[in-house]
């Protein structure tokens, strides 16, 4: 928990002015569309700083629930505000993300949607022996996406992991595509290889020069 906070607060200061202007346009959207905003400052900036890194990392500014997809028009419709939103306020109270709810939400409304998030993405991961397998996870009805996917299941095994390296199993090559481009801007050593059935990713942490110093690497 300790590591996670301190990473929380290096990745706010690390983002602090994309994360002001993040803030400017969720506020301006929620005002136009009646929407209110989550009222956990630290919930709205944790998916506020999320915001900002996917964008630095995929030069869009995708949903933070879900990396991208190899579907170029579902990527389109994750763009945050994401084109569900409006489904998932009336199935939620709130986006899947819980950062926009319905303006008459209350207390125990937000409570609960960010319960249901907490509870999608804080799974037992499987990982043995320096190896994440992250295949087998539940798929979002809307968007046939596993939750959490392999870029959320590499943050949380990063918040604990300690070993220099990390095998990382996945099914598609889209998934690949994306750590890679996470592990080009976080500055990990990074390798690839297409087995029969999956596909194994290998993240050297020992290439990022100030690993467990900077919010960019190993955090």
């Amino acid at each position: 928990m300790l590591k996670m906070m301190i990473g929380f607060f290096k990745d706010f200061w690390k983002y602090k002015v994309q994360v002001k202007k993040q803030d400017a346009w969720i506020k301006k959207f929620a005002k136009q569309k009646n929407y209110a905003l989550n009222p956990s400052w630290m919930m709205s900036t944790n998916l506020e700083i999320w915001l900002s890194e996917l964008e630095a990392t995929f030069g869009k500014r995708y949903c933070p629930c879900f990396e991208p997809s190899a579907d170029a028009e579902l990527n389109k419709k994750m763009l945050c505000p994401c084109e569900f939103i409006e489904d998932e306020i009336k199935e939620y109270g709130t986006c899947h993300c819980a950062l926009f709810g319905s303006s008459n939400l209350d207390k125990a409304g937000w409570k609960a949607s960010s319960k249901r998030l907490m509870g999608e993405y804080q799974v037992p991961l499987n990982i043995k022996n320096g190896v994440l397998d992250t295949r087998g996870m539940p798929m979002d009805p809307r968007r046939n996406l596993p939750i959490p996917d392999a870029m959320h299941q590499l943050k949380a095994t990063l918040n604990s992991y300690t070993n220099k390296t990390l095998k990382m199993i996945v099914a598609t090559e889209q998934e690949v595509l994306n750590l890679e481009k996470i592990a080009s801007y976080r500055g990990y050593g990074f390798e690839k290889q297409a087995k029969e059935e999956y596909f194994e990713v290998t993240l050297n942490f020992d290439a990022c020069p100030t690993q467990g110093s900077d919010a960019s690497c190993g955090n």
